[in-house]
């Protein structure tokens, strides 16, 4: 386990002995997130986000490989002086540290990349061990909306499953079906959207397969019963290999056009006959 350094005021990730009732020792590894394959569409969402950062932003940077590829577009290009305000350590915040791209004059503990956790491979652990330069804090701290937006351009980087004609996000369910945790994503939508200069982004793949079958990730309207991880209103950029739509400031019929624009083109038509439905 890296030995992960905090800052005093929150307790500087120490407890007491006195606090321990039982300590159990375990020769175990520990875990390590397997390395993910990169097709091209992948690269192409990664590319469009990539695009849409500044120099200077404040990163979050979430699980899986677009975040990571996007890190890495921003480690090989010219974009500089981040800052790293994130819920996750993960290996592509690494890499752009070793690039020499992180400043952390991000206005918000400065100085500092903070997360509330890592995860990934062995190298990163190494990397996290003792480095004064990474600080893990209190989810309380690292997920607040109202600390998240006190970053200097706050971009937020996520992922979801599928969105409606309206903005709404499902990113933690399969329908009505629990699929992964909640996480800080709708938390960090909310901090980049409000961030001066801020920007939320979710990316998706325009399609899935479901039993066997191609589908669209962009629908008139999510399934049934479906718990709505981020609800339309807190939405900014919905990125898919197509393209980037901001859906800040676009009226409901403006929205799903634009929606359907990023679409596969298999399923442009449909959607633009239920969006027109929609006026």
């Amino acid at each position: 386990m890296p030995h992960v350094l905090g800052l005093g005021r929150f307790g500087g990730n120490r407890i007491h002995v006195s606090e321990v009732d039982c300590i159990i020792e375990s020769e175990r590894s520990i875990f390590e997130l397997p390395p993910q394959e990169v097709v091209d569409d992948d690269r192409a969402i990664a590319a469009h986000v990539e695009h849409l950062i500044e120099n200077g932003a404040t990163l979050q940077i979430g699980i899986g490989g677009i975040p990571n590829l996007i890190a890495q577009l921003l480690a090989e290009g010219k974009k500089g002086d981040f800052g790293i305000h994130t819920e996750m350590m993960v290996d592509g915040i690494m890499h752009l540290h070793q690039a020499g791209k992180i400043s952390n004059h991000k206005g918000v503990y400065d100085g500092f990349s903070i997360a509330t956790f890592g995860a990934g491979s062995r190298e990163l652990y190494r990397w996290m061990d003792r480095n004064p330069e990474v600080r893990m804090l209190p989810v309380a701290q690292v997920n607040d909306p109202a600390i998240i937006r006190l970053n200097r351009n706050m971009v937020s980087i996520n992922g979801a499953l599928a969105v409606d004609l309206s903005g709404q996000i499902m990113a933690d369910t399969v329908g009505p079906r629990q699929y992964s945790g909640v996480g800080g994503h709708e938390l960090f939508v909310i901090g980049a959207h409000d961030s001066p200069g801020g920007k939320s982004t979710i990316c998706l793949h325009s399609t899935a397969r479901v039993d066997g079958k191609l589908v669209s990730t962009i629908v008139p309207q999510l399934p049934s019963g479906t718990p709505v991880s981020t609800p339309r209103h807190h939405v900014q950029y919905i990125v898919t290999e197509h393209g980037a739509a901001n859906l800040g400031m676009l009226t409901d019929s403006e929205r799903a056009v634009a929606l359907a624009g990023i679409a596969h083109p298999d399923f442009r038509e449909e959607l633009l006959a239920a969006a027109r439905e929609r006026t």
